[in-house]
Parts: structure tokens; C-alpha cells; sequence
């Protein structure tokens, strides 16, 4: 696969992510990581390893760890040896790369590492929840919720394909003592549903008519 073939596939995978092929995109790319204005989007750094310097690649890669970002290096199984085993590589590939293999690695990447940081995340098919940070990502992209939205989120996912009604979700999210009515709930988990079920692959709660809702579970 050539580089331009890679980025195809996982531009077609929904996964958002950056490519290092030379030292001047290595240093281009550790200004960007270091800088405010950052690219939270991409959660995976594809590296072209006999193209970099040792020093570009442990710089990248402890800085990519530190952000929650996945590595994944291709390599010539004739270097294999010859790599610093303490760098902080998510995964890496042997060239020639073959397609099935670098989606399944490079998703596995994301996956690995998202659940890598904290035992608590809740991982529901490509939606992940970090209780710790309240990061939430659909598709490896972050998804900015309102924090009520966030709480609905939380309590649905963690108990998948249990039915709350509006009553009970309206006491638990919002306390015994709001006065607004369950409409409220509605209103929220409409709002809730545009944001994480943004194509048919991502349909995560569903109604259950005349009583609530449910987080459906994942085949």
C-alpha cells in the first residue's frame, strides 16, 4: 500500500489522523502537538519509521501518549531488530502493508489505547465513555456534550438494555426536587441522539413507546 492508498482507507474508516513521513512533517507535527490549537480530532499518528530520526520518534511517541493518541508505525521487517524497544509505539506493521491488516491494527490502536487509561471506560461498539475526564467519542471523534446530556449518556450505556421511564430518569439526572416536567427528558435525549448517532451505523438508544428509554445492547 502506498501512502496515499493508507490514507484513503482510513480516511474511509471514519478515522481521523496524521501522517509522518519525513523529518520536516516530524517536527512540523511536534509543534502542533505541543501548541494550543492542537488537532483534538485525530486520535492516531501513522509514523514512517526508516524515514525519522530516533530523537523525532521518542519525542513523538511520549507525546502522543501523553494526549491519548495511538501510534502506529510502519517498519521493513529487516529493521525490526534494530528498533529501540523502549519507545512508546501503540503498534507497528511490517512492510509491504496489507490493507485488511492495517485497518484491523489501526483501529485496534485507537481501541487499545482508549481503553488502556482508565479501567472505568465504558466501550459500547465505537462509542467510548472516560467517567474520568468526560471524554466521550463515536467513530474516534470527541463528542461535546451538555452536561445533563452527558449524565443521560452515563446511566443509559451503563446499563444497557435496561428501561428507564421518564419519571425515573428526570429523578435521577435532575433530583427529586426539579419542577419542570418529563418533557425535559425528551427534549435532552433528542438533543443527546443528534450528536452521537450522527449515521445509520451509530444507533444507540432507543424508545420504548408510552414509557422510556433504554441504551440497546450490543450484539
Amino acid at each position: 500500500m502506498s501512502m496515499e492508498d493508507m490514507r484513503a482507507c482510513l480516511n474511509s474508516e471514519g478515522l481521523e489522523h496524521l501522517q509522518v513521513t519525513t523529518e520536516r512533517e516530524a517536527s512540523e507535527l511536534l509543534t502542533l502537538l505541543t501548541s494550543a490549537e492542537r488537532h483534538k480530532n485525530s486520535r492516531l499518528v501513522l509514523l514512517h519509521i526508516a524515514s525519522l530520526s530516533g530523537h523525532h520518534l521518542r519525542r513523538i511517541t511520549e507525546i502522543c501518549s501523553s494526549l491519548d493518541i495511538a501510534t502506529l508505525a510502519i517498519v521493513e521487517e529487516t529493521s525490526l531488530r534494530i528498533i529501540d524497544p523502549t519507545l512508546n509505539i501503540t503498534d507497528l506493521i511490517c512492510s509491504p502493508v496489507k490493507e485488511p491488516e492495517f485497518i484491523l491494527r489501526a483501529k485496534r490502536a485507537v481501541a487499545n489505547l482508549a481503553n488502556s487509561f482508565d479501567d472505568d471506560v465504558i466501550a459500547r461498539d465505537n462509542l467510548f465513555i472516560n467517567p474520568t475526564n468526560y471524554e466521550v467519542t463515536v467513530n474516534n471523534k470527541r463528542v461535546n456534550l451538555r452536561f445533563k446530556e452527558y449524565e443521560l449518556l452515563l446511566l443509559l450505556a451503563s446499563n444497557p438494555g435496561r428501561v428507564y421511564d421518564r419519571a425515573t430518569l428526570l429523578s435521577q439526572i435532575w433530583g427529586y426536587d426539579y419542577f419542570g416536567g418529563t418533557r425535559t427528558v425528551d427534549v435532552h435525549i433528542r438533543r443527546l441522539r443528534s450528536k452521537i448517532e450522527t449515521d445509520s451505523d451509530n444507533r444507540f438508544i432507543e424508545t420504548i413507546w408510552n414509557v422510556g428509554y433504554r441504551f440497546r445492547t450490543m450484539d
